[in-house]
């Protein structure tokens, strides 16, 4: 890690000692705390928040593209397109170069612009005349190179994209996936030549569909015949955080009928709070213990909570004035609650009140977010040719379920 993402550990490090310090003092003295108190520690947690903001997207940033780097070396060896120390030139253009080459000239003048062979490429990988059921669904799938760059723009509008498991497929049919929890059944004692008793594992099934999502973007000609104009960074600008919402939205509360199968609604209740307006320190231990220690070892296990949740439990403190919230102070170790990582999801409720499912705790990687193919976008030269615009619309196809009922389960409020 760099020197200045240290020092923005170290110093969001100190500002987190000067907040621990306002919650003891009140704890030890059994008293709220004071205006001023209160006033500090405010400002004192925006501070914090901005330097987690930037240590996160550094460390995002740096992941994202080491992944990039490593899928682009895979798919140059599997072209064959590598460097020798004979070599007098450069490598003839891999396919995926051509087919990115050629989907930019697509994007910014048209079929029409194409050539033949590059034509033929694009239409290898979906056709403007596919519809539900087939690969394309229209329009052609942005290149692999620019996959990687939208779903990292999608990971910050969408929390249970950043815990779940992602897996892909190459079309959209529906997907059977065989769910089993198998963690309270015993192995039995057998006497000697007795028969051995069979512990049959019972399996269910979920069901992986692949539902369509759209946005429309619009663009000038004049812009579009301006040789500069980064016509990817402007579809990846406007698509990925309307996809990222709309996954989050849907993968964290859809009823599964239609729709994913949110994870808050997929969820039992591991622990419901006494107050119908406020959670104590116990009752997200117990929240926590409410998941059998199998899931609790995993390396996906953690919480899952709105940002104004986290606010409010960085100010729980034990008896002694021991905080709940641990912020991490060393390059890839996650902050953590009650010594357990967590992630934020804006989609989760943001207020406690009533009935609230206002946190949940578990290991996420049995939520599985099923994606059809990658994003696919289609250009419309007539639609708003009346006004010098070309239309752009974005696809993405995908679904979301709980595999395993017992691996995640939610907080309530009374």
């Amino acid at each position: 890690m760099v020197t200045g993402i240290q020092q923005a550990y170290d110093s969001r490090a100190a500002i987190v000692t000067q907040m621990q310090e306002i919650t003891q003092a009140a704890a030890k003295e059994a008293r709220a705390m004071s205006q001023e108190e209160v006033s500090k520690w405010e400002k004192m947690e925006a501070d914090e928040a901005a330097l987690t903001r930037t240590i996160q997207a550094t460390e995002k940033t740096e992941r994202f593209a080491a992944e990039q780097a490593a899928r682009h070396f895979q798919q140059r060896d599997a072209t064959g397109q590598q460097w020798t120390s004979t070599a007098t030139k450069a490598p003839d253009k891999s396919k995926e170069e051509s087919y990115r080459d050629a989907y930019t000239q697509y994007l910014k003048r048209g079929m029409s612009s194409l050539e033949p062979e590059q034509r033929s490429l694009l239409q290898t990988r979906g056709t403007s005349t596919q519809v539900v059921g087939t690969d394309g669904l229209g329009g052609f799938l942005v290149p692999d190179t620019w996959q990687p760059e939208i779903e990292r723009l999608m990971l910050d509008y969408s929390g249970i994209m950043q815990a779940a498991r992602i897996i892909r497929t190459a079309g959209g049919n529906t997907l059977y996936w065989p769910s089993e929890d198998d963690t309270t059944t015993l192995a039995a004692k057998t006497a000697e030549a007795a028969a051995t008793v069979v512990g049959d594992l019972t399996f269910t099934e979920k069901r992986l569909d692949a539902y369509k999502y759209t946005s429309m973007i619009k663009v000038s000609e004049e812009l579009l015949q301006d040789a500069a104009y980064d016509i990817q960074g402007e579809i990846a600008a406007a698509f990925a955080p309307r996809f990222g919402r709309i996954m989050n939205q849907e993968c964290t509360l859809g009823d599964g009928t239609g729709d994913p199968n949110g994870i808050v609604t997929a969820t039992s209740a591991g622990k419901t709070t006494a107050s119908a307006t406020a959670i104590t320190l116990l009752e997200v231990l117990d929240l926590k213990h409410s998941i059998d220690p199998a899931y609790r070892n995993s390396p996906t296990f953690g919480f899952m909570f709105n940002d104004a949740v986290l606010l409010y439990l960085k100010k729980l403190v034990d008896t002694t004035g021991r905080p709940l919230w641990t912020p991490s102070f060393r390059d890839g170790q996650p902050d953590t609650i009650d010594s357990t990582r967590y992630w934020i999801n804006q989609g989760m409720d943001s207020t406690i009140n009533t009935a609230s499912k206002i946190m949940l705790c578990g290991d996420f990687s049995k939520y599985i977010i099923r994606i059809a193919r990658d994003m696919s976008v289609t250009r419309l030269n007539e639609l708003y040719a009346e006004n010098g615009l070309v239309g752009f619309r974005g696809v993405m196809r995908f679904d979301g379920e709980l595999i395993n009922a017992g691996a995640v389960k939610h907080m309530v409020t009374a």
